[in-house]
């Protein structure tokens, strides 16, 4: 990997990138709430044979993954590790909890209609409880994010990441 050079944060700088921190670490208690629901439904045993549960449960845990990524570089991002390489990464991981926050959902319909007894249904309902909270907590992260990075640049940093994740058309 080539050398990347330290982009200097100021005060106010390091303030925002500290308030984004403390975002990332409420939407953290959400997701850990969500997972622990989510295993609970994964061994109720009114639901457990649904098709669909695991990459239901996978589909959570690469959200939890995100928030982890996230939190790891925002970390980062107060030694001297802080670069152009880094903001990037926050902006990918930011996009990752997003995007399989979206498929949990779907996937917790998927499993739903497949589920009668009324425990794992009162689970279910929680955690579409939870998914709400977390959609939340996303919003709040974002916003600090652009707080952080600056609205515009942010969407730039996006576009750039969504860009490089999508193959060109077929000539």
């Amino acid at each position: 990997m080539p050398h990347q050079t330290s982009v200097h944060m100021t005060a106010e700088e390091q303030q925002r990138l500290l308030e984004w921190w403390g975002a990332t670490e409420r939407g953290t208690a959400v997701v850990k709430r969500l997972v622990s629901s989510i295993t609970e439904l994964r061994l109720n045993p009114e639901s457990s044979h649904a098709d669909g549960m695991v990459l239901f449960y996978r589909a959570a845990s690469e959200v939890s993954y995100g928030y982890a990524g996230m939190r790891g570089c925002i970390r980062r991002a107060f030694t001297p590790e802080y670069s152009g390489f880094l903001r990037h990464n926050i902006v990918r991981c930011h996009s990752f909890a997003r995007k399989y926050s979206v498929d949990t959902k779907v996937l917790l319909e998927r499993v739903a209609k497949q589920i009668s007894g009324a425990e794992a249904l009162q689970i279910v309902e929680r955690i579409r409880e939870t998914l709400i909270e977390n959609d939340a907590a996303l919003t709040e992260i974002e916003n600090k994010a652009d707080a952080f990075f600056g609205k515009e640049t942010f969407e730039k940093l996006q576009n750039s990441l969504k860009q490089s994740n999508t193959l060109p058309p077929f000539q």
